[in-house]
């Protein structure tokens, strides 16, 4: 069993095949994140909690935060109840709030690559 929050979720990451890029695009923290909270020159305070519990409901988070119950939340679970009244199905004005500002930062990152394309292959002419 892991001793730490940190070493809890990267294993979840690793066992959703979660990259560390991915997890800090969705959960808005900084690049290499992960790895400073790895080395322990950090901690991860309740606004990030909260980011992953949004971000990754499966997560268990009583797992996360005390490594007992299992990884992955599920309703028949009875040994980790003491978040079940904190589980509540977003509303859909924040569905699609959080949908349209994924497909803008999709939009964005593929007008990038395009630019990237397009020096490429002005370089290879």
């Amino acid at each position: 069993m892991s001793k730490r929050v940190i070493d809890r979720l990267i294993q979840f990451l690793n066992y959703r095949k979660i990259s560390a890029y991915s997890f800090g695009r969705v959960c808005q923290v900084a690049n290499g994140y992960l790895k400073k909270q790895e080395k322990g020159k950090g901690s991860i305070g309740s606004d990030i909690i909260e980011r992953i519990h949004r971000s990754y409901p499966a997560l268990n988070l009583v797992w996360l935060l005390t490594g007992k119950g299992n990884m992955l939340s599920s309703s028949q679970e009875d040994n980790a109840p003491l978040l079940r009244e904190d589980i509540v199905p977003y509303s859909l004005e924040e569905t699609i709030i959080s949908l349209k500002e994924r497909i803008a930062s999709l939009e964005s990152a593929i007008r990038d690559k395009e630019k990237i394309i397009q020096l490429l292959e002005s370089r290879s002419r």
